[in-house]
């Protein structure tokens, strides 16, 4: 099931990529794992999935001894505590959900101490929703000059969540949104080339952000089929 489930969502990243004029492997999918369990997740590793997203710490610790493969990435998708950056550090390839100076500080710090280097995105909350993490719109270039200080973080681009639509077409906007602030700041030199991933969409809109530039999707209900 879950390879059906991966060839069908694909094709509709290979479709609207090449709607967009995008080469489709620009567009990677993070296996939104949360509440799925091991069998679910070994399965999508099994089909081919190369990057496991988690959303809580405890999950991820819990699955952390089958999924510790060179080729299998993992990322934290959900918000993540200060006090809970060492063992961040340790079980995540990146965390995509730094959206305060002291969190990045916290990872840098702990990082530092293991000789690693974690890789970080910032979570932009454009809608202002209060319920949801994410720095506000405007602060984004501050946090991207304290972040660039750092020694043991590396900053790779933005992740964002937008409001939940039942019509897919109204979260383009704000994926455009993401896209086009990145674009400003790699033009303005605060971000480099390498540092262009957009992480957005999901389930329910991840081929508007196809079309808008993500590279990488969130995708859980979609591959995995419900959750227990």
């Amino acid at each position: 099931m879950i390879a059906d489930n991966l060839a069908r969502i694909l094709e509709k990243i290979r479709s609207a990529s090449i709607r967009a004029g995008r080469d489709p492997g620009e567009v990677r999918i993070v296996a939104a794992a949360k509440g799925q369990g091991r069998e679910k997740i070994l399965g999508a590793i099994k089909a081919g999935i190369r990057i496991i997203g988690h959303n809580y710490l405890q999950e991820a610790m819990q699955e952390a001894s089958f999924q510790d493969s060179a080729d299998v990435e993992t990322h934290m998708i959900g918000h993540l505590q200060r006090n809970k950056a060492g063992k961040a550090v340790e079980l995540f390839q990146v965390v995509e959900t730094v959206d305060d100076v002291r969190l990045a500080s916290a990872l840098d710090r702990r990082a530092g101490a293991l000789g690693s280097v974690m890789h970080v995105m910032i979570q932009v909350n454009l809608a202002q929703e209060p319920q949801k993490s994410g720095i506000a719109e405007h602060a984004v270039e501050q946090l991207v000059c304290e972040i660039r200080e750092m020694h043991a973080v590396r900053l790779i681009g933005l992740m964002t969540m937008p409001p939940f639509f039942d019509d897919p077409e109204r979260a383009r906007p704000y994926f455009a949104r993401l896209r086009e602030l990145r674009d400003k700041l790699i033009a303005s030199g605060m971000l480099t080339s390498d540092m262009r991933e957009l992480s957005m969409g999901m389930t329910g809109d991840f081929e508007a952000a196809v079309l808008e530039g993500a590279t990488m999707v969130r995708i859980g209900t979609a591959l995995f089929g419900p959750r227990a």
